[in-house]
């Protein structure tokens, strides 16, 4: 699309320095747009350090803290942030009258046909993205390498340098992958982790959800690829749909089926009647077998890609993990602590749990926060069994944890700072003090990487600097 002398509406700046909506607005910004005009819910203080970065091109205008129906009626195009619902009133008006309503993967996949990794699923796929970028990398030879996507930062921040044979690595949430479906392109290599219960609060069934997850591989054709979660029900009943090659991959089972896998402590990939050792488990760095399968749904993308296994082994052994993300923050006086701020569903808290639950080391943990309309009662039953202090964030999701717990003793903060101090007046040496709240951060915190952030600053604070190893 042309978008010189339109007007164009960007719905959602949002607060990610690349994100979307930024990311859009300095894109039509810069095409010659007759006027873009941003429009947000948060003000203009909230928003100051992306308002600046806009301040200086003319046709840019604002209009924060409210959206205006005026503004979606005369418009050309609307922007679409990722954040915002199908069912805002705004877009169903726009859409009522013919405007066409876009995001940034569906500029993105409108300008060329570059060559595409695409990796979706409700856990795991920030941290199979970024593995499988590294693994690429290793073997792209001149061709550059691209990361981008829901890891929080936009196509539209590269459009200007990728080229027609570079390689783009993209993590797809479900709210991205509504532009795949509008362009009616999937990725040439596409990963679906696994399929579980989330952001009930913007959708309006689970069945919704999954639809947006199938554009993963709905457009794909006979010669792209799949690589699916054998382990993991929905995901496996889903991509049976494919109309690509099925590769699966599995910490549990060493099927007969092309994919990776895992079989007494080793790594294959299979392909055919060939079978290759990739790696050995202990190369994973990660903690946990959640961790474990997203190494393996990597090494079955980049197999297929054509890296090496050496290249896939030097990459398993030197990746250390995403900020927020499991993160191991450092240690002081025998005490660890673990950053999982991207633990914003219970499925995410139970993981983290379960990957730090050692009969020797006893866990103080700081959850909670604002509900999606999801289930906590399993999650509950976890804190009882295998948390020895809980730290709870203000929020209607920590009602929900709380009504699981019984008698268990829980301490409220409503802040990052009282909920770091309360944990280290209960922990002794030899606890692990983790972060990993199974809910959203809106409310109390920008978004879930400035609720790790302060998690971060505030131990290192407390303690007067944490030793980081």
């Amino acid at each position: 699309m042309d978008y010189k002398g339109k007007k164009i509406v960007v719905m959602g700046l949002g607060r990610y320095r690349d994100g979307s909506g930024i990311a859009a607005a300095l894109y039509f910004a810069k095409s010659g747009a007759k006027e873009v005009l941003i429009t947000d819910l948060k003000t203009e203080e909230d928003l100051k350090s992306q308002v600046s970065r806009l301040k200086k091109f003319k046709n840019v205008k604002f209009v924060l803290g409210k959206h205006r129906e005026e503004d979606f009626k005369d418009a050309d195009v609307v922007f679409q942030n990722p954040s915002v619902p199908d069912s805002s009133p705004y877009l169903k008006m726009a859409r009522k009258r013919g405007i066409p309503v876009i995001n940034d993967w569906s500029i993105f996949l409108e300008s060329g046909e570059r060559f595409l990794i695409g990796i979706t699923g409700t856990r795991g796929k920030s941290t199979t993205a970024a593995l499988v970028y590294e693994m690429v990398k290793l073997s792209a030879g001149k061709r550059k390498v691209f990361l981008c996507g829901n890891i929080g930062v936009s196509p539209l921040r590269y459009m200007d340098k990728i080229g027609d044979s570079d390689i783009v690595v993209a993590e797809l949430s479900s709210w991205l992958l509504r532009g795949f479906r509008e362009a009616k392109r999937s990725p040439d290599i596409g990963v679906l982790t696994n399929l579980l219960v989330d952001h009930q609060d913007k959708y309006g069934s689970l069945k919704e959800y999954y639809k947006d997850k199938d554009n993963i591989f709905l457009f794909q054709n006979k010669d792209d690829f799949l690589v699916a979660s054998r382990d993991n029900a929905e995901a496996r009943k889903r991509a049976l749909r494919a109309p690509s090659k099925i590769f699966w991959f599995s910490i549990k089972y060493p099927s007969s089926g092309n994919g990776g896998y895992v079989k007494n402590g080793k790594i294959y990939f299979r392909n055919g009647n060939e079978n290759e050792l990739i790696a050995s488990v202990s190369d994973v760095k990660l903690k946990g077998t959640a961790n474990l399968q997203n190494a393996v749904a990597a090494v079955t993308a980049a197999r297929i890609f054509g890296v090496a296994p050496r290249d896939i082994k030097t990459a398993l052994k030197s990746f250390r993990g995403l900020p927020g993300r499991m993160e191991f923050v450092g240690s002081y006086k025998g005490i660890s602590f673990y950053n999982d701020t991207t633990s914003t569903t219970p499925d995410a808290g139970l993981a983290a749990l379960r990957a730090l639950s050692d009969k020797k080391r006893k866990i103080v943990l700081i959850a909670g926060g604002q509900d999606k309309k999801l289930d906590f009662k399993e999650f509950s039953r976890e804190v009882k069994k295998s948390v020895k202090s809980l730290v709870l964030f203000k929020g209607t999701a920590s009602e929900k944890i709380k009504k699981g717990l019984g008698k268990t003793v829980v301490i409220e903060a409503s802040s990052m700072r009282e909920a770091v101090e309360s944990a280290l007046n209960t922990a002794a040496k030899g606890d692990i003090v983790l972060l990993s709240p199974a809910a959203a951060s809106f409310g109390m915190f920008k978004n879930e990487y400035d609720r790790g952030d302060q998690f971060n600053r505030e131990v290192k604070k407390q303690y007067g600097g944490v030793r980081l190893k």
